[in-house]
């Protein structure tokens, strides 16, 4: 399970260029990470936040925005939590060069061409309101005709 930051600085989102021996590398994505055991997932975000960022942040700061259940073609099931961050303190730094080679702000309209799916997924759900979203899987089944 997964947190995905919409850090938000007038109107636009910090995305991270990731790097290293990672899915994704040289790819742009939000700041996330995994939970860690015994870990909520707003606790999560504050940490991850800090841990990527060096921003700091209250749990109160820290909005929901949606969850996607995504399944893409050369992995296995992601379940991804979006939260958008619009106040905290600090700068934006890269806190792990191994792992992120750059940081930039981009309008939510204008994301480049080399961003992740699941990036762009919570993206567009935080663009248009939606709660969730299950990309790469397959159409509901239709109910059971009833007996």
């Amino acid at each position: 399970m997964d947190v995905l930051l919409l850090v938000v600085r007038e109107g636009r989102l910090l995305l991270t260029r990731r790097a290293g021996d990672i899915y994704g590398s040289g790819w742009w994505a939000l700041p996330s990470g995994r939970l860690e055991p015994d870990e909520d997932v707003v606790t999560a975000a504050v940490r991850e936040l800090d841990e990527e960022l060096g921003l700091r942040a209250e749990e109160d700061d820290v909005a929901f925005v949606g969850v996607t259940h995504a399944l893409p073609p050369d992995s296995g099931a992601r379940i991804g939590f979006g939260f958008l961050v619009a106040r905290w303190t600090g700068e934006p730094t890269i806190r792990e060069p191994e792992l992120c080679s750059a940081l930039q702000w981009y309008a939510p309209d204008e994301l480049p061409e080399r961003t992740l799916p699941y990036t762009r997924e919570i993206v567009r759900l935080h663009v248009q309101g939606e709660p969730f979203s299950r990309p790469g899987w397959p159409a509901s089944i239709p109910p059971h005709p009833p007996a």
